[in-house]
């Protein structure tokens, strides 16, 4: 069976079911599988991220005027 058929039949299932808990394990199965994302990354790449967000809760950020304004000639603007 194909993807496109599939999410077809599966729409089907969801209009017609009227069982609340179906509902909320769909919606935590699409809610889970967004945020795992984070999960899935490097482990140098979440650290990096864990700097970033430190220095930018500390105040040490530029703003994005001034990065453009510095960086312009090489991004052809």
């Amino acid at each position: 069976m194909d993807i496109a058929l599939e999410k077809i039949e599966l729409v089907k299932k969801i209009l017609n079911t009227s069982d609340g808990e179906v509902i909320q394990h769909i919606k935590a199965a699409f809610d889970s599988s967004a945020n795992d994302w984070y999960e899935n990354l490097p482990e140098k790449i979440k650290e990096s991220v864990a700097i970033g967000l430190k220095q930018s809760d500390m105040g040490e950020t530029i703003p994005h005027a001034e990065v453009m304004k510095k960086y312009a000639k090489w991004l052809g603007k």
